[in-house]
């Protein structure tokens, strides 16, 4: 059989561990907005990264070597 523990003790164990599970809580909530912010950032070298292939598989005009001028006129 288990001794018997007072209210007030109870209720200190209770106040502590809340106390830390908010710290916790706290520390995970920051790690999520780093998170994001790595995402976010993540998010738009990608949307960059998109576009830039866009732009390079994109055909290249095609042009007459004989509608060009030479570089020294």
């Amino acid at each position: 059989m288990t001794p018997p523990v007072d209210s007030e003790a109870r209720l200190q164990n209770l106040e502590s561990a809340v106390a830390h599970l908010q710290h916790d809580f706290e520390q995970l909530h920051q790690v999520l907005l780093s998170l994001q912010g790595d995402l976010r950032l993540i998010g738009q070298t990608l949307s960059k990264f998109d576009r830039r292939l866009a732009l390079l598989s994109e055909s290249p005009e095609e042009r007459s070597p004989e509608e060009e001028r030479p570089p020294h006129y």
